[in-house]
């Protein structure tokens, strides 16, 4: 029993400072990553292959990270915040049969988005030339056509790694205890903060990620390339909604008999209607694909592609036929798969799928066949 006027030890609760004011993560912390994010970038992005011989382009170095990259944390849970415009270099070279250099070139990619609202697409890459001769102009070609993909791995490694607590993958390595301790703080360091030692110092202590935290920063980590594929292959989708006058049949006969798709495309057309496997060719081979589901009048599913894609790549179409009123149709379509460039490298393609299907196909059969609302 303590004597008189001297505490007794076993009541007196200890200062532990942030980590006893905060426990488990509970209330909202936000915690910096910008520096992590550049140092990070740096070392993903730098030296990847996009392609091989004879146009050879590989990447140098990260040129410049310019944005934010926050994780907020609340009720241990993980939300990140970043928007980041990233400037890579590379540099290329042109070989002809022998294998002798025959030009040489460089430039920078430049990723003008890469944010949490777009985690789940490929960002957008601009590819710039440092200089305007017809070597430089072959190199950027073979970029654009192939070298995209490998960088985008790495983009979407970056990615997969920051939205799972990427610093926590630096602190899991580094000894408890030290300044990047997976808890932040030792037994020395909880007694520092309870001494006031982080007030000497100047500056607060940033919020740390938690163990678990770091598991699955690894978690991702090892899992990014597949993740990256996936997203990769899946590309970027479109949405439209179209109201006709008319009946369901008339609008799927619109995109399953041969002289309907003639008469509002105007131009010559082959329409295989059997599924799966049927084929078909709008405006002159302009479009190609099969079907890979029919439901009349109600459902229609195609592989579908423009003949400007890379070959082999192709979309997926689904068109839902619906009539909530007599005589009122909607029209429902989904495409999933467009790719981000075409084989030329012009990157607007999800743009221009989008307006072809509104202006060639949609507003040509209300105007053709009068089913206009």
């Amino acid at each position: 029993m303590a004597r008189f006027e001297e505490a007794d030890p076993r009541w007196l609760v200890k200062d532990m400072g942030d980590a006893g004011r905060n426990v488990n993560n509970w209330h909202w912390t936000e915690r910096d990553c910008t520096d992590w994010a550049k140092q990070r970038l740096s070392e993903v992005l730098a030296g990847i292959q996009l392609t091989q011989s004879p146009a050879a382009v590989r990447t140098t170095t990260l040129e410049s990270m310019s944005g934010d990259a926050f994780l907020n944390i609340r009720k241990n849970k993980l939300i990140p915040s970043y928007d980041l415009e990233v400037r890579v270099g590379w540099t290329g070279e042109l070989t002809n049969g022998n294998g002798q250099v025959v030009g040489t070139a460089t430039g920078k990619l430049h990723l003008p988005h890469i944010g949490d609202d777009n985690h789940d697409e490929d960002p957008e890459i601009r590819i710039v030339c440092d200089t305007n001769t017809s070597e430089a102009e072959r190199l950027k070609a073979a970029v654009h056509s192939h070298g995209k993909r490998p960088l985008l791995a790495a983009v979407h490694k970056f990615v997969a790694e920051l939205r799972s607590g990427g610093p926590a993958l630096a602190e899991a390595a580094a000894p408890i205890g030290s300044d990047g301790g997976v808890n932040g703080q030792g037994d020395d360091s909880a007694a520092g903060a309870a001494n006031g030692s982080g007030a000497a110092n100047g500056a607060a202590s940033k919020p740390k990620l938690s163990s678990a935290d770091a598991d699955k920063a690894r978690a991702a980590a090892a899992k990014a390339p597949a993740t990256a594929h996936s997203s990769s292959s899946s590309g970027r989708s479109i949405s439209l909604t179209a109201k006709f006058h008319c009946r369901p049949a008339d609008i799927y006969e619109c995109f399953t008999v041969e002289g309907r798709v003639r008469a509002f495309s105007q131009s010559t057309a082959i329409v295989q209607p059997t599924a799966p496997g049927g084929s078909f060719s709008w405006y002159g081979g302009s479009i190609t694909g099969e079907f890979l589901e029919l439901s009349a009048p109600h459902r229609i599913v195609m592989k579908w592609r423009f003949n400007t894609w890379e070959e082999g790549c192709y979309s997926k179409v689904v068109v839902e036929i619906s009539e909530p009123e007599y005589g009122n149709t909607v029209l429902k379509l989904m495409q999933t798969g467009v790719p981000p460039h075409d084989k030329f490298g012009n990157e607007d393609t999800q743009d221009v799928t989008e307006r072809g299907w509104q202006s060639q196909v949609l507003q040509r059969i209300r105007q053709v066949f009068g089913y206009g609302v």
